[in-house]
């Protein structure tokens, strides 16, 4: 079985580290599920319905220098801009990014383009200052369509 290592892992939009992250999450895909019970069924079933790309979350140290990471991401959550390369890497080489090769999922992104098939939207940023530690930046950031493992 492969291992992961934590400390190989970064954050990065395109070619460009996110500088000062040390965590990141991503919750996963999950399904709706609509009740499809009828009148005098003694036990409820469900149809599968709509799947959802789930959040992302990442955080670390604050850079207020960091224009084409930390600054990009909360300008992107300020005008409410798409990000399609938004990676999660999980080694030197390997990624987590919203699908733009195969369509498992489509649909028009909110800036319009046809050809786009997943992306993120960064839903909010957190910073936060301690008197006795390094300030902090946290992302969240909202999946539509589904991370691809590259």
């Amino acid at each position: 079985m492969g291992k992961k290592i934590g400390k190989d892992c970064q954050v990065s939009v395109g070619a460009n580290k996110v500088v000062g992250m040390g965590t990141w999450t991503m919750d996963g895909i999950t399904a709706d599920q609509m009740e499809a019970t009828e009148f005098n069924d003694d036990w409820k079933s469900f149809e599968f319905g709509a799947k959802d790309g789930g959040t992302v979350t990442f955080s670390g140290l604050f850079d207020p220098e960091d224009a084409t990471g930390q600054d990009l991401l909360m300008r992107a959550n300020m005008d409410n801009t798409d990000i399609t390369s938004l990676r999660l890497y999980t080694d030197d080489t390997s990624y987590f990014e919203p699908c733009q090769t195969t369509q498992w999922w489509s649909g028009t992104s909110t800036t319009g383009e046809a050809t786009v098939y997943s992306w993120v939207n960064i839903t909010s940023v957190n910073i936060g200052a301690d008197k006795a530690a390094l300030m902090t930046i946290d992302f969240t950031a909202k999946v539509s369509g589904l991370l691809v493992h590259v």
